[in-house]
Parts: structure tokens; sequence; C-alpha cells
């Protein structure tokens, strides 16, 4: 009986004749299966075994690649190295190929990923030295705003099972045991640098106060580099980050009522920022800008709505008096401080978590979303602004406080010990730097432009936050360092008082600014600007009815100050 050869057949006992022989030859490398990652559609390979482990050398040259195919090499390959391309060919086809030193995240799924609910995937995470995770999951996209980028961000539930009905616990990069993580994508990051040392850099100016009765907790997450393929396709460079939730900060468990707290800021709708202090729902799980996020077990917004009016209401007397016993004075100073270190002109009320660790315990900040920072905003664009001050409602009170052990003081003494050996120059670009070579030794850069072509990497922008980052300590010294008397005019909060609203609205926006001249623009997302107009005075009116239902971008700027919020038009 004969055998018939179909064309695929006989295009694979070729391939295997080619490799058996090239292998024989000693001129292929052979990558294991796990360490190589192939886009076919981009035409990109990417091989994250160690370096040291591969045997090449001059001596030893390789003219083959053995991966999923056997792919012949442009030149011969004598040397491996992470900040190099090479090109090879299968079938006619040119690939690019690269080594690199970063862990790699595999994702694959048959369903279509959706902001809720998570839909089962599997997920790998191969390590540089080889170790695997492998487990099934849940991912959804996550965000807000970064929901419009075209790269989404992930969160990432992990399941025992494909059902979701039980959770599995994974440690991933050295981070916590737990079930849950997100992949952040870093998209409007001009060198996909500002947010992981931001976070790392919090993580030296504050400790959570009750660290000692628990050693696990910890105020603020840890971010680790790695590269995603998402079914087959590179879709670039992320951070695998930990989460804000009741875990990570070790919040009392619910018992037979509330016992620890966590909110989210969420929005600028007045309580986040203690400007307004709207009426409150239990049956919603959103309150004045919050989002509601422990216990599960029982909506009950009273203790937070409590907190925000006794900033806003309180008579002086009773707030000086009484401060340190609802919010931690220890974390609002060095909140304050990093706030301000960074310009996190999009963490003054949104962006921030308020906890609590039990009751009769105070109130407390976690910084989150740290991406509009070192001289940019939440787009990414460079701002140049070095010269304001940022604060809210319950900062615009605590920077009043000129008792002996109050806000002030502790902000002088504070600030004073941060900047002998954490908060200098020359540590804070020391750990961009390194997070920028290392994404260039491991020329990330070039993959991420190819997954991402809007993405142009600047050699500039290290010089930029440089000097950006030398005018911005040099203002910090002197107004943190100025004796303390109430309503000092360099502390006074500009941003703070400078308004926008409502928001979302349907037909006007209403500017507020102090006295002076201002410049209102908006734009779309797209960039193009869509109304520009000069305001006077401390309060105007502006019509937006001829904007189409959307999403923008508005910036009112004077001479003193700025201020960019994200508009939505309904």
């Amino acid at each position: 009986m004969g055998l018939l050869l179909t064309r695929s057949m006989l295009l694979w006992l070729c391939a295997l004749v080619c490799f058996s022989s090239a292998a024989v030859a000693g001129d292929t490398l052979t990558i294991a299966p796990h360490f190589y990652h192939v886009d076919h559609q981009q035409r990109l390979i990417l091989i994250n075994q160690r370096t040291a482990d591969l045997p090449v050398s001059v001596q030893n040259a390789r003219r083959y690649l053995a991966l999923d195919h056997t792919y012949s090499l442009a030149a011969p390959l004598t040397a491996v190295a992470t900040d190099s391309v090479y090109q090879a060919r299968y079938d006619g086809t040119a690939y690019t190929v690269y080594f690199a030193q970063l862990p790699v995240v595999r994702i694959t799924t048959r369903h279509v990923i959706a902001d809720t609910p998570s839909v089962y995937a599997q997920f790998r995470l191969l390590e540089p030295t080889g170790r695997i995770t492998e487990s099934d999951l849940g991912i959804e996209i996550r965000g807000g705003f970064s929901q419009s980028y075209p790269k989404k961000s992930y969160e990432l539930s992990f399941w025992s099972d494909s059902t979701g009905q039980e959770s599995a616990d994974v440690s991933l990069l050295g981070m916590r045991t737990d079930n849950k993580y997100n992949l952040q994508a870093l998209y409007n990051e001009p060198l996909r640098i500002r947010s992981k040392t931001a976070n790392a850099l919090w993580q030296e100016i504050h400790q959570i106060y009750y660290k000692t009765a628990e050693p696990d907790a910890k105020n603020g997450i840890s971010a680790e580099y790695t590269e995603v393929f998402l079914n087959g396709r590179y879709l670039g460079l992320y951070t695998l980050t930990e989460r804000i939730d009741r875990k990570q900060l070790k919040l009392k468990k619910y018992s037979k009522g509330i016992t620890g707290e966590l909110y989210k800021g969420a929005g600028w709708d007045g309580a986040t920022t203690f400007t307004s202090l709207p009426p409150f729902d239990n049956t919603s799980e959103i309150w004045g800008g919050f989002e509601y996020k422990h216990p599960e077990e029982e909506i009950d917004w009273t203790r937070l709505h409590g907190f925000v009016d006794f900033v806003e209401n309180s008579s002086d007397e009773d707030f000086y008096r009484t401060y340190q016993q609802k919010f931690h004075l220890g974390n609002a100073v060095d909140y304050y401080i990093f706030l301000n270190l960074l310009r996190a002109g999009d963490n003054t009320g949104k962006n921030i978590y308020i906890a609590k660790y039990k009751q009769g315990e105070p109130y407390y900040y976690v910084p989150w979303d740290l991406d509009g920072v070192f001289g940019t905003d939440w787009t990414g664009s460079e701002t140049g602004e070095a010269t304001d001050i940022l604060s809210n409602g319950f900062y615009d009170r605590l920077l009043n406080d000129c008792s002996a052990n109050g806000f002030r003081a502790r902000l002088r003494a504070r600030w004073t010990e941060l900047r002998r050996n954490v908060i200098t120059q020359q540590r804070i670009m020391a750990k961009l730097e390194a997070n920028s070579t290392t994404l260039l030794s491991n020329n990330v850069y070039a993959r991420e432009q190819l997954a991402w072509p809007a993405f142009q990497p600047s050699s500039a922008q290290l010089p930029y936050i440089a000097t950006w980052l030398t005018a911005r300590l040099n203002l910090l010294d002197k107004v943190f360092s100025e004796p303390c008397s109430p309503l000092t005019a360099t502390l006074a909060p500009q941003t703070a008082q400078l308004q926008l609203y409502p928001n979302p609205t349907t037909d006007y926006l209403t500017v507020e600014a102090p006295v002076g001249t201002y410049e209102l623009s908006i734009r779309d997302l797209s960039g193009r600007m869509v109304l520009q107009t000069v305001l006077r005075g401390t309060q105007n009116r502006v019509d937006v009815r001829h904007l189409t239902k959307g999403v923008y971008v508005a910036t009112v700027q004077g001479n003193a100050t700025v201020k960019t919020i994200r508009l939505l038009i309904n």
C-alpha cells in the first residue's frame, strides 16, 4: 500500500532532516520549548534563557535556531548579547530575534477579555533561571480611563481549576503569596520607569505603623518587570504588581461587625479631596468619589462620612485637639512629603486609598497608580512644573497646625531626616537610571516600539527628570523648612484652589480659580484641541454643549499653577 504525503508532511520531514544534519554538524542552537516565545504575526522571537547557559562561542558558531521550527540565522551566531538584535528566516519569512533576561508571562484563553467578569485563561510565568509557575486564571481588563488606551492593563485572579470556584495562592517574582495580582501596562509612561521607581521609593520612605504587630503588612505594593504574550501575540513590557487590599495591609476581618476598613479614591467628587460632603447611601458601593473595598460583608459609609465631616466642618479647636486620634500623623506627614516630592497631581484625592487597621485605630493613606510623576502628568506629557505645592482639604487644615508636636513641626523634622539618605538627588536618580538600564540592556524599548508604534523613547527623558528633580528638591527644601505660621503664603495649596466641576457634565463646565487670568484648553484623546478660551475672574461658566459625548483632557493653566483632569461629557 502506497504512502501519500501531504505538503505539510513533506515540509515537516524536510525540517526534521535539516535539523538532524545541522545538529550533527554542531551548528544549531537548540532552545528548550519553555524558554522561547514566538509571535508569528509580528515576526518576533524572544528567548529568555540565561545567556550564560547558551553554548555559543567563536569556536562554536551556530547557523540555525531550533525552536518550534528550524530557523536559519542571517549571520553565524558567535556570541549572545541581550542588547543586540539578530535576524533569522523560516519558510521565506524573516523574523527578528532577541535574547533577554526578563521574566515572561504567557496567557492563553479562548474567551474575549473584557472589563468584567473575569474569563478563564491559562497562565505561565517563566523566569530566566528556568523557574516556571503555571496556574489556571481568571483575567479581566482593569483601570478606569486607562481602558481607553490600546495597550490594556489586566487584573489576574488565580484559580485552582477552570471554574474559578476556588482560588489558588501563588508567589510570583518574590512578591506576596496570594491569589490576586495586576499586570500594569505602563502605556502612558515615556520610559516605563516612573511608577516602578515611585512605588519602590515609597517603601523606603514609609513603613506601616503597626508593622510590629503585623510583620507581613505592607503600605503600598511591589512591582516587577515582565514581558507578556497573550495568545501568542507579544504585548510588550508590563509590571507585575501586588494589589492594595485587606491582605496586603493585614486589616482585621469582619467579625460580627466592621473592624478593618478600606476605601479607594476613585474620583474627584468632593469627599476624596475633603471639599464637599454629599449624602451617602449604604446600598451603594460608591460615595463622594470613594469606592467601598473592605469589608465585603457589609457596606456602611457612616465611619468614613464622619471623618470627612470632621475634617471639613469641625471647629479649629476640635480639629487640632483631636485629629491625631483620627488619622495617623506619621503617615499623613510621609504621604504629604511623597505627594509633593513626586508632584503626583493625580493623587491628591483620587488614586489614594484610606484604610483603618481596626476600630479604635486611626485612618491612614495608601498610595496607588503612580504614573503621572517626576515631571509628567497622568497623560505622560511633560509638565515642567516644579514650583507649586499640592494639597487637598485635609492637608489645608493640617498645614495650619503650628503646635510643638503638630503637623508642621513633624513635617520639618521628617523632611530633614529623609533628606540625609533617602530623598537625595543621587539616590532617586540612581533608582530611575537602574530601571532604565535594565530595559535598555535587554533591548525592551525596541520590542515595545514594535508592539506599540506610538511609543517613542527619548534619551532626553532622564536629563529632563534630573533637571526637574533638582528644581523640585530646591523648592521643597525652602518650603518645608520655613517656620510655621498659619496660612503661610508659600504653603498655600495652589492646585487645591483650582476647581473644575461638575464632572461628568452634559452642558456647562464651571471653573473656579484664584484671582488672575487663566487659559482653559480641552483636547480629545487623540490630542486634538476642541476648545480653548481665556478665563478671567474667580468663577467662569464654559459652554461645552457642542462637544460630542466622550472623554476629554481639560487643562487650566495660570502664571503659578496648572490643573489637568479627565473630563467626561455625557
